[in-house]
């Protein structure tokens, strides 16, 4: 997990923190009902990329990196996580979707296979049922893509927005580059 180090000046007001990354919500029911990862997103860019530019007025060029390492970065990370979490989750259901329906549309497998498999003689309508659980499934699967991939425009966006005012405001860095050496170390 991802620790974050608080950045302090002793000088500048109290800056808002950022939230935790919400641990008990990242499971595969929180990306399918995103409501609580997605506004921990928009609450983490709030407190972070949102108010970049008066918490860098607040300090001076040499405190430019250290904010960055110990604010910024911890942030972009938690929500990279969350991203990566339902997306990665995105792709296991479609692809454990795609094995149920490539099992039942084998050609081989005779009517008699396919009667025992789904107990038609208890239940007519258990290999509809199984359709229609598997087109949920796909249409789930769109839904998770959908928003993650909405998320990671946003955070694309931000991204470059945060470096803009941390190129105008500090000197110019290539703060991506810094931003994946952190993360490489965790």
């Amino acid at each position: 997990m991802f620790k974050s180090m608080k950045y302090q000046d002793p000088q500048a007001p109290t800056q808002p923190q950022p939230p935790s990354l919400p641990i008990k919500f990242l499971t595969p029911e929180g990306c399918i009902s995103s409501t609580k990862l997605r506004q921990f997103l928009r609450l983490s860019r709030a407190t972070t990329d949102d108010t970049i530019r008066p918490h860098l007025n607040e300090l001076n060029k040499q405190q430019c990196n250290e904010y960055f390492n110990s604010v910024i970065a911890p942030a972009w990370q938690q929500r990279q996580q969350v991203i990566s979490y339902c997306q990665d989750y995105s792709q296991q259901l479609r692809n454990q979707t795609q094995e149920d329906k490539e099992e039942i549309a084998d050609p081989s497998l005779t009517p008699q296979e396919l009667a025992e498999k789904f107990d038609l003689r208890t239940d007519p309508y258990a290999f509809k049922t199984h359709q229609r659980k598997l087109e949920q499934q796909y249409a789930q699967c769109d839904l998770l893509d959908n928003w993650t991939r909405n998320e990671q425009t946003v955070e694309t966006i931000i991204r470059e927005q945060t470096i803009g005012v941390l190129n105008d405001k500090c000197s110019y860095q290539d703060w991506m580059k810094m931003f994946k050496d952190i993360t490489r170390s965790f």
